[in-house]
């Protein structure tokens, strides 16, 4: 399939298939809100430390007592990611027309600090990016065009589409990104490794990345466990991302991974600045990835054995406060209709 039918039929795909972390458990949302989410997180296989939040300003589109359409908004915000080795910042978009479809898309500057050996970039998308190449070029001596720790900069455009069901106590959901990496490179590299997403990126392309989890909610709402999927797609340009003279192979770095996931809340408080504080571990195995499944063809490449492990933290709530629901009033008979009742129970009864 051509790469721009592909891209479309990604997308359709990725719309039709994680409702926001700020959505309200017992109430809709107010007309106006201003809500964060903050996650801290440790990985392993790949190595990273991050930190990545979201600020946020939000507009009720409508008001509805209905689950599926209560919780909606158009809103604009800040987000900022930290790392040991670099920084992304800039602003975001966000459309949520039902409680469980929404759409994004971030716009953000990226820095990265030259340590720690997570930035090199390529000449091809056949280029050897694995850990030890990475660590061995990061440690030679750095010069103008050459290896060594590598600090440039650059912008990152990400489209997303969230999508979140909830049969009895089951919950699927996906998060789908769309994402478009413009960075400074040296000269005649086109693509570097992006330690972020854990991928050789296509400089000046895009690539797709998408979240799928099936999981078991249970009823008070405070565990969540199950399985995550997660799948990486290459949109690589042959003329660009490719040697002169190579095979083209447009699917050489894409990425499939799989594995438990859970996590649990210790409470939940509508409306309270520090809401939804849950602890998560992630454990995912490799099932196509040429530098961690050990394959022949990269004998730098680690064990399919070793999965990727991940724990983390994450925050949410509303700098604005939220207004409690308001207790329905019971409906009080007039006269007539109280007398009217008593002469129809004296007819039932005589």
């Amino acid at each position: 399939m051509p790469n721009t039918l592909r891209l479309l039929f990604l997308v359709v795909v990725g719309l039709a298939t994680t409702v926001s972390a700020q959505t309200l458990q017992y109430q809709g949302p107010p007309l106006h809100r201003i809500v964060h989410r903050n996650t801290f997180a440790l990985r392993a296989n790949p190595l990273g430390l991050l930190y990545e939040g979201r600020f946020t300003y939000r507009l009720r589109l409508y008001e509805s007592d209905s689950m599926a359409l209560r919780d909606n908004f158009i809103g604009i915000g800040l987000t900022p990611v930290a790392s040991p080795a670099f920084i992304r910042a800039g602003a975001y978009v966000e459309v949520q027309p039902l409680t469980v479809l929404g759409f994004w898309a971030s716009y953000t500057f990226v820095q990265y600090f030259g340590t720690f050996n997570l930035f090199q970039s390529f000449p091809s998308a056949r280029s050897n990016f694995s850990d030890a190449e990475i660590t061995r070029l990061g440690a030679l001596e750095r010069g103008p065009t050459g290896p060594g720790e590598y600090l440039t900069n650059g912008t990152e455009l990400t489209i997303g589409a969230d999508f979140q069901i909830k049969l009895l106590d089951f919950v699927l959901r996906s998060r789908a990104r769309l994402v478009r990496a413009d960075m400074r490179l040296r000269d005649g590299d086109t693509v570097f490794y992006d330690q972020f997403y854990d991928v050789m990126v296509p400089n000046q392309g895009w690539y797709y990345v998408n979240d799928i989890d099936l999981l078991y909610q249970t009823p008070n709402k405070r565990l969540v466990a199950g399985a995550r999927y997660t799948q990486t797609f290459m949109f690589y340009d042959q003329r660009r991302h490719f040697l002169s003279g190579e095979d083209f192979d447009p699917g050489i770095n894409n990425m499939h991974r799989v594995g438990p996931f859970a996590g649990y809340t210790f409470k939940i408080d509508d409306g309270a600045a520090f809401n939804n504080p849950t602890v998560f571990v992630l454990i995912q195995w490799w099932l196509q990835n040429r530098n961690r499944t050990g394959t022949a063809s990269n004998p730098d490449g680690v064990t399919q054995a070793l999965p990727l492990i991940g724990v983390g933290f994450q925050m949410t709530g509303d700098f604005l406060p939220v207004p409690k629901p308001t207790p329905r009033a019971e409906t009080v008979p007039t006269l007539q209709e109280a007398l009217s009742q008593v002469e129809r129970q004296s007819e039932l009864t005589y």
